[in-house]
């Protein structure tokens, strides 16, 4: 249930952006003075049937540590927005199974090399 302190900390940020520059530098983010910012619809629910899949997903138990999921993507080269799907893969696996997804898109044998872990 969302709570009234946590709906007003939105609308802050919502209906007053201009305070997101203070917010930027406390963070160490840098954000231009002439940077605009708009709030946009947060529905995330897809209105159209989207398949999305990838090549393999294998469900790793190391028998040193915890298990997490290794998503693989062969292409024979590169592919536009393919950053874009991987990041919805790892945001749908990793809330569907709840674990760390490990991931490397792979156009050669030694694919291991530049494993990335995202948890």
């Amino acid at each position: 249930m969302v709570t009234s302190a946590h709906e007003g900390m939105h609308r802050i940020f919502q209906e007053r952006p201009e305070i997101l520059g203070s917010v930027f530098e406390v963070l160490g983010v840098p954000l231009s003075a002439k940077a605009t910012v708009d709030a946009v619809t947060t529905d995330v629910t897809e209105t159209r049937p989207l398949e999305r899949r990838v090549d393999t997903v294998l469900r790793i138990g190391p028998s040193d540590g915890e298990d997490f999921l290794l998503a693989i993507e062969s292409q024979s080269g590169r592919v536009a927005g393919k950053e874009a799907s991987w990041a919805y893969y790892v945001a749908y696996l990793q809330a569907k199974f709840r674990l760390p997804v490990a991931g490397r898109r792979c156009g050669c044998i030694r694919w291991w090399q530049g494993l990335t872990i995202c948890r």
